[in-house]
């Protein structure tokens, strides 16, 4: 009798093991990229629709400025941006250009605007519904577009480390001001409220995470809050999702093991890249990852300017060089702020991507 205990409790005990291996194993899949691949990045974010960029250069709107006052930026104005984006118009475009997948801003996390509602985000922070998010729905509404059109949605989330320029949000969270150091045990638990809010909502009618300013150590917390359960949470909601998250040190690498399944690949240099130096081959990833690059096509970063940064043929001999190398790669164009559509010329260069590259 007593050696069944022990058989049924050794049994037991290697049933949690084995539970707790495929949540850190992160489950996701990154396969349906390669087949994709490339995908489309919309830096939906308030400040890049009034024509702030967080890279100074003479060709910014606001070229002394990466960030406008605060007094700018307004409730009203932000939901009239986000009920005038064009759903149905922005994924025919897609369907059109036959792109991949979409990587879509759910918040602008400096001063932590979000494009979607959120009850736990006004509950820790205290603003109303409306206020900070939005009161429509935009992502829920482009992945019921998206979806039908085979297009995957994925979702970017910055904010998940802190918040530096809204200071109510800040203190709401806990977070650090200066946004040096790695979010508080207490600050964590928060942020994992907002993430799991949208990721019980969304479940896999979206296909993917990319999490924005990451900072070093946040996360690592072996507490009960750190990015085992951050990864239960993701997968939880949907056991396939692509996961990337953006650490400027380490944008070829995982960050955290089991967890992330692509890199960020974020380049943002003022001046346009030689591409041919941007290849799998030549930035090797680090760790069983999927390489990911991730480059923007107008002349100004952040989805503003209002013409083509490289030719058609360039991009297209890229892509075609890391899809052989078993990578892929993400691109974003400018886009209007007022309906959220990719303006022409980038939509002519990405239709023009999409018969010579699929």
């Amino acid at each position: 009798m007593v050696k069944v205990r022990i058989r049924h409790l050794i049994l037991f005990v290697l049933l949690v093991m084995i539970s707790q291996t495929i949540i850190l194993a992160g489950p996701g899949d990154t396969n349906w990229m390669v087949k994709a691949k490339y995908g489309i990045f919309m830096h939906y974010q308030y400040r890049i629709m009034l024509g702030y960029c967080q890279i100074n250069t003479n060709l910014t709107a606001h070229p002394d400025e990466k960030y406008p006052p605060a007094s700018a930026m307004t409730s009203k104005e932000w939901n009239q941006f986000v009920n005038g984006f064009d759903v149905k118009g922005f994924a025919n475009q897609m369907s059109e250009a036959n792109v991949g997948w979409v990587l879509f801003c759910i918040n602008d996390g400096p001063f932590a605007f979000h494009c979607a509602p959120n009850a736990a985000f006004d509950s820790i922070t205290g603003y109303k519904p409306g206020d900070k998010c939005s009161n429509r729905d935009l992502i829920m509404d482009l992945a019921k577009a998206l979806n039908p059109k085979g297009i995957k949605l994925i979702a970017y989330l910055s904010g998940m480390f802190g918040y530096p320029r809204d200071e109510k949000t800040a203190r709401g969270f806990g977070d650090d001001f200066l946004y040096r150091k790695p979010p508080t045990l207490e600050s964590r638990k928060k942020h994992l409220r907002v993430l799991e809010e949208y990721a019980k909502r969304y479940g896999t009618k979206i296909a993917g995470w990319w999490f924005d300013g990451v900072i070093a150590g946040g996360y690592s917390e072996k507490d009960g809050y750190g990015y085992e359960k951050l990864a239960s949470i993701i997968y939880k909601a949907n056991p396939e999702s692509a996961v990337a998250f953006n650490f400027s040190d380490n944008v070829f690498g995982r960050l955290f093991p089991g967890v992330d399944n692509y890199t960020s690949g974020d380049q943002w240099s003022p001046s346009p890249l030689d591409l041919a130096n941007l290849t799998p081959k030549i930035h090797p990833v680090t760790g069983d990852i999927l390489w990911c690059g991730k480059i923007y096509c107008g002349d100004i970063y952040h989805g503003l300017g209002n013409s083509n940064r490289y030719t058609d043929d360039y991009l297209i001999n890229w892509i075609k060089t890391c899809n052989s190398q078993g990578g892929v790669c993400i691109l974003d164009w400018p886009f209007d702020p007022k309906t959220g559509l990719i303006k022409d010329f980038g939509v002519k260069q990405i239709i023009n991507i999409g018969k010579k590259v699929k």
